[in-house]
Formats: C-alpha cells, structure tokens, sequence
C-alpha cells in the first residue's frame, strides 16, 4: 500500500469489506469466520421516546451489533449511523450530542472493530457511530501519516511500519482492533504504545471537534486524557522513526508468541488490566479458574485472563465469569481487577 519513495499528501486507501457506494483504489478481501450460534435471540429494545429519526442516508434502524463484535453478543442498536468519510462522521457525531430523550442526552456508543467491548443483549437505546468506513491513511512526508479512526491497527502495522521498517512493531504486533480504538485504549505491550508515536489527534466532542498535540502526558497505561468516554476519535497524525533491526522479523516474532501464548476464538482479548507488579492472567490462574464455564463462556484454559465465547455464549454468561475473576482474586489476594473490557448492560 504504501511506497518508500512516495512525496507528501500522497493518500492511500485500504478496504477490507465490499462497500458500493466507495471508490477503491487498492481492495484487501478479509474473511471472518461465522457467528457462533445463539442459545437464545436477543431480548427485543424497549425504545426511550423523544429520540428523531437520523437525518442521514447512512442511518440504519435495529441495526444488529453482534456481528461488530469480537465477542459475536450483543443486542441491536435503535439507530446505527455509518458514516463514509470524515466529514460525514463529524456530521453525525454532532447530530448524535444534540439529541434528547426525556431531557436527557441520547445514549451513545462508538463502534471500531469491537475487540474490547461486551454489549448487552438487550441491546442500546440510543445511536451507535459505527467507524469502519473510515480507512484513508494519508502519507504526509518525514514519516509522518494522517491515519482514520477505521484503519485496522494490524493494517497501520502491515501496510506502514513494515514497509519502511519503523520502530515500534514489537508494541503493536497482533493487537485487534481499529486504530481509533487503540488510541483511545492506549493500546500496546511492554514493547510500547499506540499514543507514543501518535503526534496529534482530531476528537469529536459535544462542543465540536479539535485538535490535540499529543505528549507523554497526555496518555498512560491503557488510558489517555485527551478522549473523554462519549466522544469519538477523528483521525491522528503518527510519526515514526527508522529502526536499525529487521521489524519483518520481529513481527514474525511477536506473530508467533501470540499464537502461542493466546488463545484463539471469539473474545475480546485481555479482559482485565495487568495490576501493579503482578499479571491479571496469573492471579485468576491461581484462584485455579481456568476452564470454568457458564453457558456458553468459558475462561481460557490457554490464558486466564482471556474469557471465550465458546459457542452461544450470552451477555450474561461472560458477565458472569467476570465477575466471578474479580470476587475471587479479592478474596484470595485483596487485589481489585480493573475490567480493561467496556460493559454495556
């Protein structure tokens, strides 16, 4: 996707599913597997009054969210909105912080690629902001790049830091997800951050969008200060440095340590935040957890820290096991578990 050679404001655009109304310039099929299948369907939403119809041609009603899920659980939202571009995206954000319902504000929910949310299978009354349409990355020359919320953080990996062989591929190796959400999770590993290389960011609030210059203390250990929960991310601008190593090798590296180390299936990746000094995996393990069921979930036998959609598994079954990981590592360690997960009961 990306040339070495290329000057600035050369745009790139990758695509993973087919979208008509989109003009392609490079095409990158992506195949999930299937759902799992339900135990039981999902309760019908019981909808607030007051809420308009959106004012958009990207606006769907009952719009089923599991599928947007890593978990494959979830309910549907009333309205999901889905917009094309940036500018479409500031649109309904803004049309979305407008809203009331019984003088209230509109429950909201933004959307990527769902690897670190549980959704209820009520589903949400309120507007969803779906952002996997929002794939441009935008080379801006000095290795710097104005990448979407959409682009999948594995593509930012693949398509920019490979190629040009920049430092940081050991942090962001094999982490699900969108870019959008890893800036707003700060996600990473010990190897680094998403926000380390991130130099500024676009954010959607209820009083307009804005540009934030980004620094070492604007973020922290799976968090930032820039985002407030509610608000949506735009777009950010990374820059990147060459590194002296073979970044091909060690992402096969990494590739290989998560094959291992992970389990694989429907999840949201690590449920918990490592505490202090200690690793949420090996607590859970020693309250000896691993493999215990509840309907459908499971909490990994390869990984404590890691509960599984094994087949049917509901909103209520996942909750329940986590729940049960923060009882007991409290009562066996006086340790409180940090969900790394967003809920949405």
């Amino acid at each position: 996707m990306t040339n070495p050679q290329a000057g600035p404001h050369t745009t790139y655009r990758t695509y993973r599913t087919y979208r008509p109304h989109r003009t392609y310039t490079t095409y990158k099929p992506h195949f999930y597997p299937s759902a799992p299948p339900c135990r039981k369907p999902p309760r019908q939403l019981r909808y607030s009054l007051g809420m308009e119809q959106p004012p958009f041609a990207f606006a769907e009603p009952d719009y089923p969210l599991a599928p947007l899920t890593r978990y494959r659980v979830g309910g549907p939202a009333r309205w999901a909105l889905l917009p094309r571009t940036v500018e479409e995206a500031r649109a309904a954000y803004a049309w979305i912080a407008a809203q009331r319902t019984g003088g209230a504000p509109l429950r909201r929910l933004v959307l990527g690629g769902g690897s670190n949310v549980l959704i209820s299978d009520c589903g949400i009354d309120g507007a969803v902001l779906v952002t996997t349409a929002l794939e441009g990355i935008e080379a801006l020359g000095n290795d710097r790049y104005r990448v979407e919320c959409g682009v999948e953080l594995g593509d930012l990996v693949q398509d920019v830091m490979l190629p040009n062989n920049y430092d940081g591929v050991g942090g962001l190796t094999g982490i699900p997800g969108t870019v959008g959400g890893a800036i707003y999770m700060n996600a990473g590993t010990v190897n680094g951050t998403t926000c380390q290389w991130l130099e500024s960011v676009e954010v959607a609030g209820d009083g307009g969008s804005r540009t934030v210059t980004t620094d070492a203390s604007c973020y922290g250990y799976r968090g930032q200060s820039f985002c407030p929960p509610g608000s949506l991310i735009l777009q950010g601008v990374f820059r990147f440095c060459a590194a002296k190593a073979d970044q091909r090798a060690v992402y096969a590296h990494y590739m290989q340590r998560r094959r291992e180390k992970q389990p694989q299936g429907y999840c949201c990746g690590s449920v918990f935040k490592n505490p202090p000094g200690d690793h949420a995996g090996r607590l859970i393990e020693a309250c000896g957890l691993k493999g215990t069921r509840r309907g459908g979930a499971v909490i990994s036998p390869v990984h404590a820290n890691f509960i599984m959609n094994d087949g049917g598994a509901t909103f209520d079954d996942i909750l329940s096991l986590l729940r049960l990981c923060q009882t007991a590592v409290k009562q066996q360690f006086g340790v409180d578990l940090e969900r790394e997960v967003i809920v949405l009961d």
